[in-house]
């Protein structure tokens, strides 16, 4: 699998996992290690899914505490579907 549809992969799966409540607004996302592991992808190409996720208004970052849900998320995944 290439580096390109890693990134894709994992963002699709937070994406899903914030669309469906599993992650709710004000949750922590998985951390960049957290993406490694999970997906076998690199420091680089779990840092894309993070910007990505930043870039269409799911998640925040709070320095030195983390990546969290935005309130509006699910409403702006579910739009996005329609």
């Amino acid at each position: 699998m290439s580096a390109g549809s890693k990134w894709r992969q994992a963002y699709q799966v937070i994406r899903e996992r914030i669309r469906s409540g599993e992650l709710a607004a004000g949750d922590r996302v998985p951390t960049i290690f957290e993406l490694m592991t999970e997906f076998s992808m690199s420091n680089t190409v779990a840092q894309k899914v993070h910007r990505q996720l930043r870039l269409y208004g799911l998640i925040e970052t709070e320095a030195g505490t983390g990546h969290y849900v935005l309130p509006d998320a699910a409403e702006k995944v579910k739009a996005a579907e329609s």
